[in-house]
């Protein structure tokens, strides 16, 4: 039994492959996993603190410090790998630092990134806790008025399906708004390597 190859008429064209970026334009804003989820909150928490301990690092005349300290905050909680498990860009060597400048602009960046991120992640932290203890806290309410009622398990149902949404929606704008400053890590501490 032979076998057939199918070949495409001489005038038209196999359609161009689209780019994976294309295709799922959207793809950057959802973790990828729950460690995901987890680490870049974690950083949404952190990103003020370590900002402003970086502006005054660096402006002590302590830049390599505050640079390493940057470094390593980005290499735990950003995690700005390529495929093949380099760090996209960031140096590898612990003594390489950019210079004052540079570090003093990311930590800069990391403070004004840091009080929407640290204000996102803490309303959606502690609006889902709110929401999934709904009958601890309002227990003994009246619940035909409130949304599922008027029995406490639809109010429950309803508060914790509308706060896990919620909380699905503010992971995807904390991982939009980490993505920016794993790109700003990968610019701030990229190897100035020129052969």
């Amino acid at each position: 039994m032979a076998s057939t190859v199918v070949r495409p008429a001489p005038d038209t064209r196999p359609a161009a492959q689209t780019p994976a970026r294309l295709r799922r334009p959207l793809r950057r804003f959802a973790p990828a996993s729950v460690s995901e989820a987890a680490r870049r909150s974690a950083y949404a928490f952190l990103a003020l603190p370590l900002g402003l301990i970086g502006i005054v690092l660096t402006l002590g005349g302590r830049s390599s410090r505050a640079g390493r300290l940057q470094l390593a905050a980005a290499r735990r909680f950003l995690d700005p790998h390529t495929a093949d498990g380099r760090h996209s860009g960031a140096t590898t060597d612990r003594g390489a630092v950019p210079g004052a400048v540079r570090v003093l602009r990311h930590a800069v960046l990391d403070t004004a990134l840091g009080v929407p991120m640290l204000i996102l992640a803490a309303y959606a932290y502690g609006n889902t806790i709110r929401n999934l203890t709904y009958p601890i806290w309002y227990g003994d309410t009246d619940y035909h008025d409130a949304w599922g009622g008027p029995s406490l398990a639809g109010v429950w149902a309803v508060h914790a399906i509308g706060g896990l949404a919620f909380f699905a929606v503010c992971l995807c704008l904390i991982q939009g708004l980490t993505h920016l400053r794993a790109a700003g890590a990968r610019h701030t501490f990229r190897t100035e390597s020129r052969a």
